[in-house]
């Protein structure tokens, strides 16, 4: 949709035509018209042609640093985007290993649990074992003391 605008910059009218909106035309130019002025009060009595030169000189370097920053902004957003991927990936890895551990952990208590169920085996065989030599050993004693008495009777 075509926008026909009538502005004034620096005294003088213009018709504008553009595909932007009246209001935003009219935008522009109000700021062509500020930028001229201000040159014009830093330029002194130069002409309107050096006004409208040094006007678009400053305009062009202010285009160009916007376009500067607009690089560093998106050289930064990459920079974001990839610091991103990366914590993101971090962020997954240790979620990952956590659940490992979760699962590691889990393990660990199964088979020590299955490990104080055979040690508690162990010291009731063992103690078994520990009663029986005693009792073995009474035995010895006990069959000891026979013989002996036999070989002294006889």
């Amino acid at each position: 949709m075509e926008s026909k605008v009538t502005v004034k910059i620096f005294g003088q009218e213009y018709t504008i035509a553009g595909d932007k909106p009246a209001e935003e035309i009219e935008k522009i130019a109000e700021y062509v018209d500020n930028k001229m002025r201000l040159i014009s009060r830093v330029a002194g009595d130069s002409g309107q042609g050096s006004i409208a030169i040094l006007s678009a000189i400053n305009v062009a370097e202010e285009y160009f640093d916007a376009l500067n920053q607009i690089e560093q902004l998106k050289i930064s957003k990459t920079q974001l985007e990839n610091d991103s991927k990366y914590y993101l990936k971090m962020w997954e890895d240790a979620k990952q290993n956590f659940m490992q551990y979760k699962d590691n952990m889990s393990e660990i208590k199964n088979q020590k649990k299955e490990n104080d169920e055979r040690f508690k085996e162990l010291q009731a065989k063992c103690s078994e074992y520990e009663n029986s030599f005693f009792d073995l050993q009474m035995e010895n004693i006990q069959l000891k003391s026979e013989l002996e008495k036999l070989k002294n009777n006889g």
